[in-house]
């Protein structure tokens, strides 16, 4: 693969038929963004910068939404969040964390070092 290629994915394994297997870092987005959204008490993703709600999951929302660190030892991601109103902060964090990181795992087949979450607001419906 050329250079260029390179950026926008992320070894995830070696085949036993002598080549290598890729992940472009948007599938990376697509697993923790969908997988986070799916716990009870999150409303839904918030862009990182300014708080918003995102309404919509495109690459170009997730990105605003997530922060993946793909290094070729330690993978980690940084995930923003809207918690609803009467939701335990702590509880629903704790199960976005686990979520994602189990996600990952079982979808793409790579272990993350860390899954932090940032609550960039609490509202109700």
């Amino acid at each position: 693969m050329d250079s260029e290629t390179l950026k926008s994915v992320h070894l995830i394994g070696e085949s036993s038929f002598g080549g290598q297997i890729y992940a472009a870092n948007e599938v990376f987005a697509l697993v923790v963004g969908h997988n986070a959204t799916e716990i009870k008490g999150v409303m839904g993703l918030a862009d990182l910068n300014t708080g918003e709600l995102i309404t919509k999951m495109t690459d170009k929302n997730l990105g605003k939404a997530l922060r993946l660190d793909l290094g070729k030892k330690n993978m980690s991601v940084l995930v923003g969040i809207i918690v609803l109103a009467g939701s335990n902060l702590l509880e629903v964090s704790k199960a976005v964390q686990k979520k994602v990181a189990d996600s990952v795992e079982n979808i793409i087949g790579v272990s993350l070092s860390a899954v932090n979450v940032q609550i960039t607001d609490v509202r109700s419906r």
